[in-house]
Order: structure tokens, then sequence, then C-alpha cells
């Protein structure tokens, strides 16, 4: 499922706790991991145009000597023979803009899982997403790890433990993909899957003198959907061979309610679908991923469904390609 695995690093301690990450998958999934560093030229109008050349290759070779010595950490973590080390974890440097080179890089490379933190070298801030990562996301369309920084402790790369994996469904084939990753996270680690459905009342409008009959078809269209939904759980729950629970909600916000249960089962990793079924094909995830991406606290697997192929360019992306095509 996920056969290669890309890891960018800036350097940075805060960027290196989704190392444990990336090779507790690159074990379970028997994973290629692609270490990848990118240099950011100085655009500073200070520098010095005869110590620029000298200054960029220290850079570089400082860059090289990192990823070398990280790469080794990852190939005694992965317990790789000799013949596997060159094969399963390579490095990569790059010069340009960091989200533009990381994104060109994963669809070059055909790249499965983008594993990285929500921080770097910037440090901690307010953002639950620094900006790096938030365009990263954005424009990759391959399924993403990410990593909240601000919470991960890991040090080493021991494998994290995934104890309670929570997977919200909403009863669509396209939310449904997100099961793989977890049954088989589940069976190579043995967490337990905490299956979720969240149902949505419908709005009912204080309209006299209507509001009240509204009121009564609203309730029991909720309690029908209980109905279906602890049918639907109840058959999904039995079919698979790990072990699991379920929990029906009811909420307004359908986000909110998969992030407060996260919280209050103390789940170590969410994992959804990019888009359900009500999800925009025009956007790279739909409210309830990007709600969970954005306001989590939780590491968060996204599965995504889309290609870059199958998404039409945002205007300002059509304009930025025909002004390069001219330069």
């Amino acid at each position: 499922m996920f056969e290669k695995i890309l890891l960018p690093l800036d350097g940075s301690a805060l960027a290196e706790r989704s190392i444990p990450h990336a090779v507790a998958f690159a074990r379970i999934f028997n994973s290629k991991i692609k270490l990848l560093r990118v240099l950011e030229p100085n655009t500073s109008s200070e520098r010095s145009q005869f110590s620029e050349p000298l200054q960029w290759q220290l850079r570089k070779t400082e860059a090289t000597l990192y990823l070398q010595t990280i790469a080794e950490r990852v190939r005694e973590a992965l317990n790789l023979s000799q013949d596997e080390v060159t094969d399963r974890v390579n490095t990569t440097i790059l010069e340009g803009k960091i989200a533009e080179c990381i994104v060109d890089f994963a669809q070059k490379e055909a790249i499965d899982l983008l594993v990285i933190c929500t921080h770097g070298a910037g440090g901690l801030s307010r953002w639950n997403l620094n900006s790096v990562i938030a365009k990263v996301i954005n424009l990759v369309y391959s399924h993403v790890l990410i990593i909240r920084t601000y919470r991960s402790k890991e040090t080493d790369l021991r494998q994290p433990h995934y104890n309670r994996i929570l997977i919200p469904i909403d009863c669509s084939l396209r939310a449904e993909c997100a099961l793989n990753a977890g049954i088989a996270l589940a069976e190579g680690s043995h967490p337990r899957l905490i299956l979720t459905s969240v149902i949505k009342p419908p709005d009912v409008p204080e309209i006299a003198p209507y509001h009240q009959e509204m009121q009564v078809l609203s309730e029991k269209l909720v309690a029908l959907n209980h109905k279906a939904l602890r049918y639907y759980m109840d058959e999904m729950s039995q079919r698979l061979t790990v072990d699991n629970e379920i929990h029906i909600l009811e909420n307004a916000s359908i986000s909110q309610a998969i992030l407060n249960l996260a919280k209050e089962e103390k789940a170590d990793l969410l994992i959804l679908c990019a888009h359900g079924y009500t999800g925009d094909i025009d956007r790279p995830f739909g409210m309830v991923a990007r709600g969970c991406i954005d306001y989590g606290t939780q590491p968060v697997l996204v599965i995504q469904d889309l290609s870059r192929s199958q998404v039409r360019p945002s205007e300002v992306e059509q304009v930025s390609q025909q002004t390069k095509s001219r330069e």
C-alpha cells in the first residue's frame, strides 16, 4: 500500500520527530524510504558574490552529511541486510523553493506516502501547521501522515505505539478506503481500531406554524439514521479480523465530533479518507478531513482518493503555469 515513503527533513530536531513514524510504516508495509533535504537559496541582498559559491558548497556538504547520518540510523532501525541498504533507504538533496521542490519530487518519484511534521526549522508557532507544510499537503495529492510536532516526544527511532487507532466512516465506499491502512497497522502492531460514524441532525428553521412538525420529522430521521448506521457498523465490525469497537455519534459538526472522540478515547492515530460521499473533488480535502488536519492534536493519516490528474488546476495555478511558460 505504501511502497515509497517520502520523508522531508530540514535539519531541525522538530522535523526529525517524524522519523520514528516513517520507520514504523516502512517496517509494517516493507516500504522504501526516500530522505529529502531542500536547500533554499539565500536571497539576502547583502550576500557577497565572491563568498556565495563557497558558502553554498559548504551548505550542500553539511546537508549531505546530515542526511547520510539519518539514513544510517534508519537502516539500523529497520535492521536491513547489506543487500537492502541502498535499495530501501536513499537520500536526495535539492535546491529551490522548499514546498515546490517537495511536491515536484513526490510527483516525479510516484511517492505513495508523505510523512511530515507540522513544524520544523522555523520553530513552533500559534498555527497548527506552518506555511510550508500547508502548501505541500494542498498540492502533493498523495497519502499524507502528519505528525503533530508539539505533541510528539520521540527522540529515537523506536517504533511509536499506535495502541488505539480511530477511523471515521460515513458509509461511503470512498470513506472505507481508510480501513485497509488501519487493518494493516492493526495486524502489524496489534492496536485496537475505533470505528466511528457521525450523524449530523438536519437544520430545522424556526418557522411558525411548521417548526414543531419539522422538529418531529427531524427526530424521526435521526432515529432512523441511528438504526441504519448501527446495522451497517455492526456488520462491518464482524467482518474485521482485528480487535475493534464502534461509536455512533450525533453532532452538528462532524469533524469536531471526531476530534472530541479522539481526545476522549486517547487515540494515538487518526486515519480517514480525504473525501467522503459529499467530498468536493476540486479540492485536496473534504470539509471533515480539512477540519481534522487543521484542528486535530493527534497524528493523522489522510488517505488521498484523488490523483493530481483528476483535479482541475486552480485559477492561480493556471496563471502561474502560463507565466512560467512565457519566461
